[in-house]
């Protein structure tokens, strides 16, 4: 069996419900874990056995940062959440690996995603880095389908 070489990410798009709706510079939080629930038990010979098995599984959150533009697409999302409407936010979607030729390397799909955090940047008029903003979006399943 030949070795792979590990994939490069250049970019991410996020794409809600079909729709891509931004390209991201860093993305993070493609985890998920199992809790460790430790049973006690004792054996037909008396002898105590110790078993370890799968709980609760838990996915971590996926955050998404890219220099801020004039599309409100990000904010409108999370205003819905912000107006009450969580149920109504709720969406699937993907967040999509290019890599360097700008082809699709990996897609990341999630369930019933919504935006739970959104940090805007961070202004100095010294300052002359790109201005990054920052979402966190909250789902209930993630797949790696590609």
């Amino acid at each position: 069996m030949a070795e792979r070489d590990p994939l490069i990410g250049a970019r991410f798009a996020l794409d809600v419900d079909g729709v891509v709706s931004a390209f991201f510079s860093n993305a993070s939080g493609f985890n998920n874990t199992s809790e460790v629930v430790t049973h006690h038990a004792v054996d037909a010979s008396g002898r105590s056995v110790v078993q370890k098995i799968p709980g609760d599984l838990v996915w971590d959150d996926i955050t998404l940062s890219r220099g801020i533009t004039d599309d409100k697409a990000l904010w409108d999302w999370r205003q819905k959440v912000l107006d009450g409407d969580v149920s109504g936010a709720r969406a699937n979607g993907s967040v999509i690996m290019y890599n360097q030729s700008g082809e699709e390397v990996a897609r990341f799909n999630f369930t019933n995603g919504w935006p739970s955090s959104w940090k805007g940047p961070d202004l100095g008029a010294e300052d002359q880095t790109v201005a990054v903003e920052e979402i966190t979006i909250t789902h209930e399943g993630l797949e790696r389908v590609s």
